[in-house]
């Protein structure tokens, strides 16, 4: 596992991007994870979580490969996919082009077991490999980002934590077909097993989705050395 550090320009950089998704973008708030509509809290959330997700992928790719990558913050009214891929170009011995392989970069909190993916989403767009990012974003992320900007009583300034540095685990990947071989489709209603422990169950599932546990990715060096070399 890969940790990376997310600077408050780069959060603030993606929550940018989700207030231009929600007011200008139009896009859809409907949600295949939740089975229903998102407000404004859970969508701007998501959004941002999902790209400082990309960013921090994006950082490793560059740290540790010296490969440039285009993440794709452009929001374009009226369309229902941002991009083919997470990743929206690369740039190898300074030559820039379009990457070989589409990736989906997953983003989910630190005390998540597992990738899902919605089996809707699976079914219907074809990724050929899915990277997971563990994104250590406060649940008050947004409070703390406004506390010293709307004139705050002191005693419940002093409160609220500063919002700094965002900590990001690159966690691992899978391939499509790491998915299919080894996953397992849960249904609506399901509750996840523990992968330590299958009798003690996780949270409860809102719609179908393929889950494989997060010791079940790939990790190595010389899977991640294959991968990049497939970009």
């Amino acid at each position: 596992m890969w940790r990376v550090v997310l600077s408050l320009d780069e959060y603030r950089e993606c929550l940018f991007f989700a207030l231009r998704m929600w007011y200008i973008g139009r896009k859809t708030t409907l949600d295949w994870r939740r089975a229903g509509r998102r407000d404004i809290g859970d969508y701007i959330n998501d959004h941002v979580e999902g790209k400082l997700a990309e960013i921090a992928f994006a950082k490793v790719l560059r740290e540790r490969y010296g490969i440039e990558v285009g993440v794709d913050l452009e929001v374009r009214p009226g369309a229902w996919v941002i991009n083919e891929s997470d990743i929206k170009s690369v740039a190898v011995g300074g030559e820039r082009r379009r990457p070989r392989i589409r990736i989906d970069v997953k983003s989910t909190t630190p005390e998540s077991r597992y990738l899902l993916i919605d089996a809707r989403e699976f079914e219907n767009r074809r990724y050929d490999a899915y990277v997971l990012v563990l994104v250590d974003l406060p649940r008050d992320h947004l409070v703390r980002f406004v506390a010293d900007k709307i004139g705050m009583p002191p005693d419940l300034r002093q409160a609220i934590a500063p919002l700094s540095g965002i900590e990001a685990v690159i966690a691992g990947f899978a391939y499509r077909e790491d998915v299919e071989k080894h996953g397992r489709l849960y249904r609506a209603g399901e509750r996840l097993p523990d992968p330590e422990n299958p009798k003690r169950k996780l949270v409860q599932l809102k719609v179908d989705n393929y889950g494989l546990p997060i010791s079940s990715l790939r990790k190595d060096n010389k899977d991640w050395d294959e991968l990049v070399s497939r970009l």
